[in-house]
């Protein structure tokens, strides 16, 4: 586990141009020798980030870079009872969540993980610098057994601050954790509920967003995927991405607090991508058509014969669909 270095948020803040800039040049503004610019430089380069070094030139970034600035988020979300931490490394943003003093709010967003899960202990591909890896670790005054759907208000919440920064793709969510793009995965996100004493509770809410990646160069995705660079063809500012999803999250699961799930089940039958369409869950132990999702965040599967069922998130596994496109 690291924290982030501010000497690397600087040094990319240099290179961000895409233009040539030298090592003496370099250390003067960030206040370090010729030789600790290079060893920043080498440790970009070992987390996979592409840089060009020519003799009496200096270094160039071949693709954008805008690494995590805790400063400014902290600053601008502007909250004293959240913390913001950002860091370099980690194994996982949750799993260090759980170690924490999380008594109140506490975020732990990383540039890279080296073991980032997904729903039933998938692995989650976290290349460095591009995408977000945030986990929110959030109190609630009421029992586990009353969060049901958390993971829901979630996936509404990250699609309203994609949309609070600009980005108004046709994206839409797919029961019970994901987002999609034209049937590619886009983000998904993990909540683990633990209950506390006196009928409260905790949520780590850990969820990953696919920003700025534009292939998979270890080759380690099985599924289709997209990012949102992918989908607007523009490098996305992480930092406001961030702010606008730590807001979001707040706001949203304040009103989930307050008035549960039923008031967000509108916008979730809106942006579903399985509704009336043909599935197969748990490996075809049941089809059927799904029926969106009930007031616990069950989805809802009518069988052949028009019997509804409910199949809760916990026991269930979409694994094959015949579209992902919302029937207009």
């Amino acid at each position: 586990m690291k924290l982030l270095s501010p000497n690397l948020i600087h040094l990319t803040s240099i290179l961000s141009d895409l233009k040539y800039h030298d090592g003496d040049t370099i250390g003067t503004s960030l206040g370090i020798t010729r030789s600790a610019v290079w060893k920043s430089i080498k440790k970009l380069e070992e987390y996979g980030i592409e840089i060009d070094s020519v003799k009496n030139k200096g270094y160039a970034l071949k693709e954008p870079l805008l690494l995590l600035n805790q400063e400014f988020i902290q600053r601008e979300v502007a909250s004293p009872n959240i913390t913001i931490e950002v860091m370099e490394a980690i194994d996982s943003t949750s799993s260090y969540l759980k170690r924490a003093d999380t008594s109140k709010a506490k975020i732990c967003i990383s540039e890279t993980q080296t073991g980032g899960r997904g729903r039933m202990g998938r692995t989650w591909h976290s290349p460095f610098g591009q995408n977000i890896y945030m986990s929110y670790a959030r109190p609630f005054k009421q029992d586990a057994s009353e969060l049901n759907g958390l993971s829901l208000v979630v996936s509404i919440a990250i699609l309203a601050a994609i949309k609070e920064i600009g980005i108004h793709a046709d994206i839409m969510l797919k029961w019970p954790n994901d987002a999609t793009y034209l049937g590619q995965k886009l983000m998904g996100n993990l909540v683990e509920v633990q209950s506390e004493a006196y009928g409260e509770s905790l949520a780590i809410i850990g969820l990953g967003i696919n920003v700025n990646m534009l292939d998979d160069k270890d080759g380690t995705i099985t599924q289709g995927w997209t990012s949102l660079r992918k989908i607007t063809g523009n490098y996305i500012d992480r930092n406001l991405l961030c702010l606008a999803l730590i807001r979001s999250l707040h706001n949203h699961l304040d009103k989930f607090a307050k008035d549960g799930l039923s008031v967000f089940l509108p916008q979730w039958q809106r942006l579903d991508c399985l509704y009336n369409k043909a599935i197969e869950i748990n490996n075809g132990e049941l089809s059927g058509t799904a029926k969106g999702i009930n007031d616990q965040g069950n989805l809802l599967l009518e069988l052949p014969g028009g019997q509804l069922i409910s199949c809760p998130s916990g026991e269930t596994s979409i694994r094959k669909e015949q579209s992902t496109s919302k029937i207009k």
